[in-house]
């Protein structure tokens, strides 16, 4: 799962190569395994902003990663993990990030914010960060 720090890593790779070269490692392991890396919708709320960076992000999405759209499932995951960490709706993305992969069944998070995601991913064991 790539959160918003992974795709414009990826994104912006020449202003920014080695948090890009990390999210690469990452996404090049996935693809070894077979693994579909995914990016909440939401994330790409956060990312997408006008033009170059557009397209850039629209390059990210379909080179290397699968949307997924939260579902009230999902988003009732996100609620719990936000309750649990007690952070308030500013993390909701983040959480919504976690929860996508809660519902997924377990997986990576490949993420420039190991802190905030480590604490939303907590009471998950079958999350673990990628940090980039």
């Amino acid at each position: 799962m790539l959160d918003s720090g992974a795709v414009l890593a990826l994104a912006g790779a020449r202003s920014r190569p080695t948090p890009a070269r990390r999210v690469q490692a990452a996404l090049e392991l996935a693809h070894k395994r077979d693994v579909v890396v995914r990016i909440p919708t939401p994330v790409l709320a956060e990312c997408y902003r006008s033009g170059d960076q557009d397209v850039a992000v629209d390059r990210v999405v379909k080179n290397a990663g699968e949307p997924v759209a939260p579902d009230v499932s999902s988003a009732r995951v996100a609620g719990r993990v936000l309750a649990r960490s007690r952070f308030d709706s500013a993390h909701a993305v983040d959480a919504l990030v976690v929860a996508s992969v809660v519902r997924l069944g377990g997986g990576v998070v490949a993420t420039g914010d190991i802190d905030d995601i480590t604490r939303l991913a907590a009471a998950h064991p079958n999350v673990r960060v990628w940090p980039i």
